[in-house]
């Protein structure tokens, strides 16, 4: 059995771990309809350097939404990757961007929404700059 001073050490430890490796995502996402207004659509990310978005894949997501969804959709889509799902699983947690995903790959809408590494390598294919992994974890630690 794991003690309770060992669990919260390694708690801590996987928390500074998923840090480090979502240190490429942005402080804040902006909305669709912000980011079309830019001259230069970008984010500012955790590490202080900026992520561009491509304007085609910012007029393709603008085509496969309504105008009335695009200040509640946020960029970049976060694909998030959890080994809660199993090997080659990402989740897509928020209801615009799952909608817009499941347009783009042609697949029923459900939210939370689920894909497989085929749509998952689709979707990274179509929209490379507006879409970003985002790594989680469910600790399971035995008490």
């Amino acid at each position: 059995m794991i003690e309770l001073q060992d669990r919260h050490r390694i708690e801590e430890y996987l928390r500074e771990e998923l840090r480090i490796v979502n240190i490429h995502l942005p402080y804040t996402r902006k909305t669709l309809s912000e980011l079309l207004k830019e001259e230069f659509p970008h984010v500012v990310l955790r590490d202080g350097s900026f992520h561009y978005f491509k304007r085609s894949e910012l007029e393709l997501l603008a085509q496969l939404l309504p105008t009335s969804k695009w200040d509640r959709l946020r960029l970049p889509i976060l694909i998030e990757i959890t080994p809660e799902y199993g090997e080659g699983v990402a989740i897509i947690k928020d209801d615009v961007e799952a909608e817009v995903v499941a347009k783009l790959l042609g697949i029923d809408l459900r939210v939370p929404l689920i894909i497989y590494r085929p749509q998952i390598s689709i979707l990274r294919r179509r929209l490379p700059t507006a879409t970003q992994y985002v790594f989680s974890l469910r600790i399971l630690v035995e008490k």
